[in-house]
């Protein structure tokens, strides 16, 4: 019997945040696009990433790494040398390509709202809308076809000198399903070994 692949997380904008998310899901294999419209944004994560996860992964682009396609729009100088990292200027393939879309972006009420109307158009139909935002849940989710699919998550990064892991809560919608709490529940707390509930 074969194993399912790994899922693939899209993160919207090259923040602290999706940083953090990256971080863990690249060590534990999990294949990972992050999408901003910044050059400078993406090159400097790229490089925090290589930082963090290099020593455990030093390996060269991959097959699938897609930072200097058509579709990326991003300069192939600034190519991620992590296997299972892409990085991109093209959120529609980034949405197209992924099981789970988490925004990190800063909170700003109309682009949450056209990001998540993005999400609704282009993602696969199982695909798992997140938040990092503080931007109520229920406004994001009403815009969508697929309510029962959306979800905001809390996260908190302890301080370098501490050895905990990162935590996190989970804040569903109203309509949120029991399988999307389950599966993202088993996102951060597996694969990507944060604690919390």
């Amino acid at each position: 019997m074969s194993r399912a692949p790994s899922p693939t997380i899209a993160l919207i904008g090259a923040t602290p945040i999706a940083e953090l998310i990256a971080a863990r899901a690249i060590a534990n294999g999990l294949h990972v696009i992050i999408d901003d419209v910044s050059d400078s944004r993406l090159e400097a994560i790229s490089m925090n990433l290589r930082v963090v996860v290099g020593a455990q992964h030093r390996c060269a682009p991959g097959p699938h790494d897609q930072s200097d396609s058509p579709q990326s729009g991003f300069s192939p100088s600034a190519a991620s040398p992590i296997a299972n990292l892409q990085l991109t200027q093209s959120i529609e393939f980034a949405i197209r390509q992924s099981d789970f879309l988490i925004d990190t972006l800063p909170d700003d009420l109309e682009v949450k709202l056209e990001l998540f109307t993005l999400f609704d158009k282009f993602a696969k139909p199982t695909a798992i809308f997140i938040t990092t935002g503080s931007i109520p849940i229920d406004d994001l989710a009403a815009i969508t076809f697929c309510p029962d699919r959306c979800l905001a998550i809390r996260l908190n990064a302890p301080s370098h000198t501490t050895a905990a892991s990162p935590t996190f809560h989970l804040i569903p919608a109203q309509q949120t399903s029991p399988q999307t709490l389950a599966t993202c529940t088993a996102l951060f707390r597996h694969a990507l070994m944060f604690s919390g509930t």
